[in-house]
Protein backbone atom coordinates (compact mmCIF):
# COMPACT_ATOMS: atom_id res chain seq x y z
CA UNK A 1 0.00 0.00 0.00
CA UNK A 2 1.31 3.44 -0.89
CA UNK A 3 0.76 6.17 1.66
CA UNK A 4 0.66 9.73 0.44
CA UNK A 5 1.80 12.72 2.45
CA UNK A 6 0.51 16.22 2.06
CA UNK A 7 3.36 18.61 1.33
CA UNK A 8 2.82 22.33 1.63
CA UNK A 9 5.56 24.81 0.78
CA UNK A 10 7.18 26.78 3.58
CA UNK A 11 8.99 29.13 1.19
CA UNK A 12 9.73 29.74 -2.48
CA UNK A 13 12.90 30.33 -4.49
CA UNK A 14 13.68 33.78 -5.86
CA UNK A 15 16.67 33.89 -8.21
CA UNK A 16 15.47 35.00 -11.67
CA UNK A 17 16.66 31.70 -13.21
CA UNK A 18 14.30 30.18 -15.79
CA UNK A 19 16.71 27.97 -17.75
CA UNK A 20 19.66 25.83 -16.71
CA UNK A 21 22.79 27.96 -16.16
CA UNK A 22 26.31 26.82 -16.99
CA UNK A 23 27.16 26.43 -13.30
CA UNK A 24 24.54 26.22 -10.53
CA UNK A 25 27.28 26.82 -7.93
CA UNK A 26 27.51 30.45 -9.02
CA UNK A 27 23.76 31.05 -8.65
CA UNK A 28 22.67 33.12 -5.66
CA UNK A 29 19.13 32.35 -4.53
CA UNK A 30 16.81 33.71 -1.89
CA UNK A 31 14.55 31.34 -0.01
CA UNK A 32 11.58 33.56 0.80
CA UNK A 33 9.81 32.05 3.80
CA UNK A 34 6.13 32.60 4.41
CA UNK A 35 5.59 34.70 7.55
CA UNK A 36 4.02 31.87 9.55
CA UNK A 37 7.35 29.96 9.36
CA UNK A 38 9.79 32.77 10.23
CA UNK A 39 9.95 31.68 13.88
CA UNK A 40 11.41 28.36 12.67
CA UNK A 41 14.48 30.18 11.30
CA UNK A 42 15.82 30.88 14.81
CA UNK A 43 19.50 29.82 14.92
CA UNK A 44 19.83 29.09 11.20
CA UNK A 45 22.37 31.92 10.91
CA UNK A 46 24.81 29.76 12.94
CA UNK A 47 25.06 27.28 10.07
CA UNK A 48 27.26 27.42 7.01
CA UNK A 49 25.49 24.78 4.88
CA UNK A 50 21.87 23.71 4.46
CA UNK A 51 19.97 20.91 2.78
CA UNK A 52 17.07 22.34 0.77
CA UNK A 53 14.16 20.12 -0.24
CA UNK A 54 12.28 21.75 -3.10
CA UNK A 55 9.87 20.91 -5.90
CA UNK A 56 10.59 20.59 -9.61
CA UNK A 57 7.47 22.64 -10.23
CA UNK A 58 7.97 23.18 -13.97
CA UNK A 59 9.01 19.63 -14.90
CA UNK A 60 6.01 17.46 -15.72
CA UNK A 61 7.95 14.65 -17.43
CA UNK A 62 8.70 11.37 -15.68
CA UNK A 63 11.49 9.17 -17.04
CA UNK A 64 12.60 6.12 -15.07
CA UNK A 65 15.80 5.70 -17.10
CA UNK A 66 18.03 8.64 -17.91
CA UNK A 67 21.45 9.67 -19.12
CA UNK A 68 22.98 11.48 -16.10
CA UNK A 69 23.18 15.23 -16.69
CA UNK A 70 21.08 14.57 -19.81
CA UNK A 71 24.35 13.73 -21.59
CA UNK A 72 24.00 10.82 -24.06
CA UNK A 73 27.70 9.98 -23.61
CA UNK A 74 26.86 8.92 -20.03
CA UNK A 75 25.46 5.39 -19.70
CA UNK A 76 21.74 5.06 -18.97
CA UNK A 77 20.86 4.57 -15.30
CA UNK A 78 17.63 4.44 -13.31
CA UNK A 79 16.33 7.84 -12.25
CA UNK A 80 16.91 6.93 -8.59
CA UNK A 81 20.62 6.53 -9.35
CA UNK A 82 20.77 10.08 -10.71
CA UNK A 83 19.95 13.67 -9.83
CA UNK A 84 17.57 14.01 -12.77
CA UNK A 85 14.51 16.24 -12.27
CA UNK A 86 12.32 13.76 -14.19
CA UNK A 87 11.44 11.94 -10.96
CA UNK A 88 8.01 10.57 -10.05
CA UNK A 89 8.02 12.51 -6.75
CA UNK A 90 9.14 15.85 -8.27
CA UNK A 91 11.29 16.48 -5.17
CA UNK A 92 14.78 17.93 -5.36
CA UNK A 93 17.43 17.87 -2.64
CA UNK A 94 20.50 20.09 -2.74
CA UNK A 95 23.18 20.97 -0.21
CA UNK A 96 23.84 24.71 -0.41
CA UNK A 97 26.09 27.32 1.18
CA UNK A 98 24.36 29.79 3.51
CA UNK A 99 25.19 33.41 2.65
CA UNK A 100 22.92 35.27 5.05
CA UNK A 101 19.58 35.61 6.80
CA UNK A 102 17.40 38.69 6.99
CA UNK A 103 13.98 38.25 8.59
CA UNK A 104 12.14 35.84 6.22
CA UNK A 105 14.81 35.68 3.52
CA UNK A 106 17.59 33.08 3.62
CA UNK A 107 20.22 33.70 0.94
CA UNK A 108 22.16 30.71 -0.39
CA UNK A 109 24.45 29.75 -3.26
CA UNK A 110 24.49 26.51 -5.22
CA UNK A 111 20.77 25.75 -5.25
CA UNK A 112 19.80 24.07 -8.53
CA UNK A 113 16.20 25.26 -8.53
CA UNK A 114 14.41 27.62 -10.87
CA UNK A 115 12.79 30.89 -9.83
CA UNK A 116 9.45 30.25 -8.11
CA UNK A 117 10.23 26.66 -7.08
CA UNK A 118 8.40 25.68 -3.89
CA UNK A 119 10.59 24.92 -0.86
CA UNK A 120 9.24 22.13 1.36
CA UNK A 121 11.91 21.90 4.02
CA UNK A 122 15.35 23.09 5.07
CA UNK A 123 17.70 21.09 7.28
CA UNK A 124 21.17 21.73 8.73
CA UNK A 125 23.91 20.69 6.34
CA UNK A 126 26.96 21.19 8.54
CA UNK A 127 28.83 18.06 9.56
CA UNK A 128 27.91 17.00 13.06
CA UNK A 129 25.33 19.76 13.52
CA UNK A 130 23.65 19.60 16.90
CA UNK A 131 21.61 22.53 18.15
CA UNK A 132 22.69 21.86 21.75
CA UNK A 133 26.23 23.05 20.87
CA UNK A 134 25.11 26.50 19.67
CA UNK A 135 25.15 27.92 23.15
CA UNK A 136 28.72 26.67 23.70
CA UNK A 137 30.01 28.10 20.43
CA UNK A 138 31.19 24.66 19.33
CA UNK A 139 29.05 24.33 16.22
CA UNK A 140 31.01 22.72 13.36
CA UNK A 141 31.15 24.90 10.27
Amino acid sequence: MRDAIDLSPIAFVRNGISSKPDDWNTVRSELVFYEEYVEGLLGIENLSRLWVIFGFHENKEVRLRVHPRNDPTNPIVGVFASRSPTRPSKLGLTKVDLVGVEHNIVTVTGLDAFDGSPVYDVKPGDTGTDYSRWSTGKLDK
